[in-house]
């Protein structure tokens, strides 16, 4: 439906762009109307990369010096776990509740357990789980009826 009005267009005035004295223009570069605050500038290249020969000797040394030490470290890391085997008594038991076979390293001295494969609470877990499902079978086996006809 046409009411015979003309539009009217409003004309957009925007900020006169701004020179700024501290920006120059370099070849190349695109002018833009935005306000100073938003405008960017590439930075500068800056200096080449300096690539020193003799640091790959200097490198070299020092990976060897650091290879020479690890050897040394592990060497004496197993001397070390050798003698400490050596003061430790292993045994190997079945577990009553579980039915597994347990590792345990045991301090001959104390009589203290040191570690032990699997863990305490790790037995006891399928323990409980074990008399679970005992208790779970006896229960299906008391309630099954049989009918003949």
């Amino acid at each position: 439906m046409d009411f015979g009005n003309a539009p009217r267009l409003a004309a957009v005035t925007a900020a006169p762009p701004v020179t700024r004295s501290d920006v120059t223009a370099q070849a190349g570069s695109v002018a833009v109307d935005l306000p100073p605050e938003k405008t960017v500038q590439s930075a500068s290249a800056g200096a080449a990369v300096n690539v020193e020969v003799r640091a790959e000797a200097r490198d070299a040394q020092s990976r060897a010096d650091g290879e020479r030490r690890a050897f040394a470290n592990d060497r004496n890391d197993r001397a070390a776990t050798r003698t400490a085997d050596e003061t430790v008594e292993r045994k190997l038991i079945i577990d009553p509740k579980t039915r597994a076979i347990v590792l345990q390293k045991k301090d001959p001295h104390t009589g203290e357990t040191i570690s032990q494969l699997p863990d305490e609470v790790l037995l006891k877990l399928r323990a409980y789980s074990r008399e679970l499902s005992e208790r779970a079978r006896e229960a299906s086996e008391a309630h099954q009826v049989e009918r003949t006809a």
